[in-house]
Parts: structure tokens; C-alpha cells; sequence
């Protein structure tokens, strides 16, 4: 790959620059570029964006800036231009994979990277101004339509472009606009060569087929590097209301898009050398220690996310992903009970939370986690507003409806809470809080005195390894309730092992349930299990 790019002084033609990286040299007098002593063939217009490349190396040029110098700025679309970059990267040994000559900013647009010494000193090597730059960035393609009738086209169509729009509501991606997407349709597509041509990490493409009054619609992501199908889905509906069906599915293919690319993206910040981490890659690693280690809110854990929030923050100030992180962290210590000074995390927590949405406050996550401090702050009124407000900016958002159910079950509507962890449970296929979430779903039963069904569903919930020590206590408590005295004195050894200081003053002290009824029958429960007062 080339690194680096020399400015030579040519006296053939009066002083003006040769650029020289690698074994290439680029003559903007002559117009040749060589390679060795070999000319590469290359197109005018190709040309001319090397020169305005190089020429503005110091900085990231815009599609419009390109667009104005290269084209004299006649309408151009994103494909033609995208072209061109792809051109000018195999002119110069380089490809949209390695973006080692010429990287893509997504949305915000192209830049020659390689080094520079030689006379002109050299550039430095582009930094990423914020953590949010560095974000995955996905193209959707228009579905294809598997019906006979073309005029089938209108619903894929709005498949995809429902699932655009949901995706550019979440904060973590960056989505590529409809109309650069649109222009593949119709065309044999090689997934690789559109993700370097559209500078994107990760591409969504699938079909419809329609026979009588039912649907099929199948979707798969694609790692654009590597092409390997990443998650796959298939979806068979009857089209008693076709938009209904559309919005059905457009919220289910979001919600499981959500988690499956941030835990690919974590798991990429996870792996790579520290020299080469941006405040989006620290802010990735904390994300990754509190929930891809087993269960959520371990001690140990909890150290390392906050000391990668912590770095992230060192080098973006501005970038409110990790100030929600640490709310996060504080919220674990003390619903898990890691801290002795509930009231100071408390304090730590609402500062941080409403730090990361002072910075931004259409982050769905940021208002999630403050939704859930109001929670912890006995103050349900407040959790649900943000928990809506969450949903509002991102409908997909599983973690929002999640949270909202525990709210709503807690403060004395187990029914209905119920309901949004559902909706949480439908939606999060691969949200790595699907085990609290079945827990939750528990205590809305064991609230109702549903306690058979309750116990099933917090055995369902200590099945994963995420489900924290409260998928216990509700199991113990119902167990209690049903009289099973030999399952609740095994179900009770095993919260002692996880939890040796357990008792019922530490379920009045960490667990805000606001409902004193409801508070009531789990305390019963316990008390029947053999859970001590203190």
C-alpha cells in the first residue's frame, strides 16, 4: 500500500510541481501519470480529481467542492462521482478497502491521506475530529421485487425506503442518502464493489415476493468488506393491510439491525491496536464491558467501561456517547448494589446523563439511561416521559420500550408494562438485554399473581448469561408464592452465591418499585422462600 507522497520540482516545466508517492509520479503540467516507467492510462476527468485531491491534502473536500472544481459545476449525480473516485483509486494502486491513498469520509466526503515528505514536509495523517465521525456507516439497496406484477415495485420500494429512514434515526450509523442507493436498481450488484464505491461498512439488501394475499420479504446484512452475511431473515406475512405489514417490518429489520451492528462494531474497536484508536473506538471498548461479558454490571467490568468512557472523553469532549456510558455504570452500581453511597452515584449518574444530552439531545440512548435514573430516583413520572421521548426519536430503539416497561410495571400497571417488554422482546431479537428484559416480564406476572407464569419466564431469563441477580429474586419470590419449597431452596442457594449479603431491606433499598402493593407481594414471596429482614 502507499504511504508516502514526494513534491519534486520538474525544470522541464518552469518549477511546477511533480508529485511523486510511491512508484507513481503525477505530472499536472503534462498531464501523465506514471508508474515506474509505465504510463497509466487514466481518463481526463479522473486526472484532474488526483490533482484536486493532492492539491487540498490538508483537508476533507466535500462532494460539492469536488463537484465545482472537477465538473465546473454541472450536475453531477453521487454515482457518477463515486465512479470516479473508484477510478482514481485503481489508477494509484489503491482500493475502497484499504483507503490507504484516498479514504471516504462518510457524509462528509473524500481525502488524500498518503504521506507527504520531501520538500513540502509532510501531512499529517487524518484525524478523525470527533468520535462521531468514525461511526459504521450502511447503505440499504432497493429491495428486489421476485413478484410478476412490476407494479409490486412500489411496495419494495417502500421497504427499503421505510428502513432508511428508520435507520438514519439512530445516532450510531450513518446512513447513505436514498437517492445514491436507488441508483444500483435494477443492476447485478457485486456487494463489495458498491461498499468501496459508497465508502460504506456494512450493506442491507433484499427481496420481495408477493403471491395472492401474502408476502414474502427477505433481508440480509453483508459486511461490505468481506462480504460475509452477517444476519439473514425472512419474513412471510398476509397483506390484510399492506402498510401495516410495511411498518411491522420495517421496525423489526431496524431493531435487530441496531444491536447486531454495534456489537460488530465494538467487537472491531475491541481488537484494534491502541495507537490507532479514535474517541468512537474508546467509546465502543466501554460499551463492550458492559454488555458483552456475561452478566451486566460485574464489578470488574464496570472499571474498565468507565476508564474507556473516561479516555473517549479525553479525546472528544463533545461526543455524548460515553457521558451516557458512565450514567450507565453508575445506574449498574446501584441497582446491582456495588456501591455503599447509592445517593452520590445517584448524583453521578444525573450528571452525566443529562451531560451526554445537553450535547445532544436526540440521542435515543442518552434519554434512555436518564430515563432510567429517574427510575432509580423512585420517580416514574420522569422515566416514562424520557423513555417516550426515546421512542419518539427512535422507534426501533428496543432498549427504550424495554426500560418504559419497567417504569410502567414498577409504578403499579403491570398489564400494560408488560405490553412495551413484549414490544422490546419482538423487535430486540439480538439486543443483548433480552434476558433483564424476560425478568421484567416476570415481576409483571408475579405482580399480578400470575406466579407459575412468573416463574417460567424468570427460568427463561437465568437461561442467558446477561440476566442479572434480580431474574433470582423474582424466581425465589414466586417460587415462595407457588409453596415449591424444595425448587425456591435451590433457586435461594443460588441468589446467595450471586448475591451472599441478600435481603429484604436490600430489595426496599435498591429496587424502586413505587406500587407498595406490588412491593408487597414480592417481599411475601421472599419471606416464604426464607429470605432473612436484614
Amino acid at each position: 500500500i502507499l504511504r508516502f507522497l514526494t513534491i519534486t520540482v520538474d525544470p522541464l516545466f518552469g518549477g511546477g510541481p511533480t508529485y511523486s508517492f510511491g512508484t507513481y509520479a503525477l505530472d499536472p503540467e503534462s498531464l501523465e501519470l506514471t508508474n515506474g516507467d509505465e504510463v497509466v492510462e487514466i481518463e481526463p476527468q479522473v486526472f484532474s480529481l488526483l490533482v484536486c485531491l493532492i492539491e487540498n491534502r490538508d483537508r476533507v473536500m466535500s462532494k460539492d467542492e469536488l463537484i465545482e472544481q472537477v465538473w465546473d459545476g454541472r450536475i453531477v449525480s453521487d454515482g457518477t462521482l463515486n465512479t470516479r473516485i473508484n477510478a482514481a483509486r485503481k489508477a494509484v494502486g489503491d482500493d475502497g478497502k484499504a483507503q490507504a491513498v484516498i479514504k471516504t469520509f462518510p457524509r462528509r466526503g473524500f481525502r488524500w491521506v498518503a504521506e507527504l515528505n520531501g520538500d513540502g514536509g509532510e501531512t499529517e495523517q487524518p484525524t478523525v475530529p470527533n468520535g462521531i465521525s468514525d461511526k459504521p456507516s450502511i447503505a440499504v439497496l432497493p429491495f428486489e421485487n421476485l413478484s410478476n406484477d412490476p407494479e409490486q415495485d412500489y411496495f419494495s420500494d417502500g421497504i427499503a425506503e421505510d428502513i432508511i429512514t428508520g435507520l438514519s434515526r439512530i445516532h450510531s450509523f450513518l446512513v447513505i442518502a436514498r437517492n445514491s442507493t436507488f441508483a444500483y436498481k435494477g443492476k447485478a450488484v457485486d456487494v463489495q464493489e458498491i461498499a468501496a464505491e459508497l465508502g460504506v461498512s456494512y450493506v442491507l439488501e433484499g427481496s420481495v415476493r408477493k403471491a395472492g394475499d401474502r408476502v414474502r420479504i427477505s433481508v440480509q446484512l453483508i459486511d461490505g468488506a468481506t462480504a460475509t452475511n452477517m444476519w439473514a431473515e425472512q419474513f412471510d406475512r398476509v397483506l390484510e393491510d399492506i402498510f401495516a405489514v410495511q411498518d411491522e417490518i420495517t421496525r423489526t429489520v431496524v431493531g435487530t439491525i441496531e444491536p447486531t451492528l454495534s456489537k460488530a462494531e465494538r467487537d472491531r474497536a475491541v481488537i484494534r491496536s491502541p495507537e490507532n484508536l479514535h474517541a468512537w473506538d474508546y467509546y465502543q471498548r466501554g460499551f463492550s464491558h458492559l454488555f458483552d461479558r456475561g452478566e451486566f454490571g460485574q464489578p470488574g467490568e464496570l472499571v474498565l467501561a468507565r476508564e474507556n468512557f473516561l479516555k473517549s472523553i479525553d479525546l472528544d469532549p463533545t461526543f455524548s456517547r460515553p457521558y451516557a456510558g458512565l450514567a450507565h455504570c453508575h445506574y449498574f452500581d446501584i441497582l446491582v448494589g456495588h456501591t455503599e453511597d447509592a445517593s452520590k452515584s445517584l448524583e453521578k449518574g444525573f450528571a452525566a446523563a443529562r451531560k451526554a444530552i445537553s450535547l445532544d439531545d436526540q440521542d435515543a440512548y442518552a434519554r434512555g439511561v436518564l430515563s432510567h435514573t429517574h427510575w432509580l430516583n423512585r420517580d416514574p413520572d420522569a422515566a416514562i416521559r424520557e423513555c417516550h421521548i426515546a421512542i419518539e426519536i427512535e422507534p426501533s430503539y428496543t432498549r427504550a420500550y424495554f426500560w418504559l416497561g419497567i417504569s410502567v410495571i414498577t409504578s403499579g400497571n403491570a398489564q400494560e408494562g408488560i405490553g412495551h417488554i413484549d414490544t422490546a422482546l419482538r423487535i430486540g431479537s439480538r439486543d443483548p438485554s433480552r434476558g433483564p428484559a424476560m425478568a421484567w416480564k416476570a415481576f409483571g406476572h408475579l405482580f399480578l399473581s400470575e406466579f407459575a407464569t412468573a416463574a417460567e419466564w424468570a427460568r427463561n431469563a437465568l437461561s442467558l448469561s446477561t440476566t442479572q441477580i434480580w431474574g433470582n429474586v423474582v424466581l425465589v419470590s414466586a417460587l415462595g408464592h407457588l409453596e415449591n419449597k424444595e425448587e425456591a431452596k435451590r433457586a435461594l442457594e443460588t441468589l446467595f452465591r450471586r448475591k451472599p449479603i441478600f435481603s429484604i431491606s436490600f430489595v426496599n433499598d435498591r429496587l424502586p418499585v413505587t406500587d407498595p402493593g406490588y412491593m408487597e407481594i414480592l417481599v411475601e414471596g421472599l419471606r416464604k422462600a426464607g429470605v432473612p429482614e436484614k
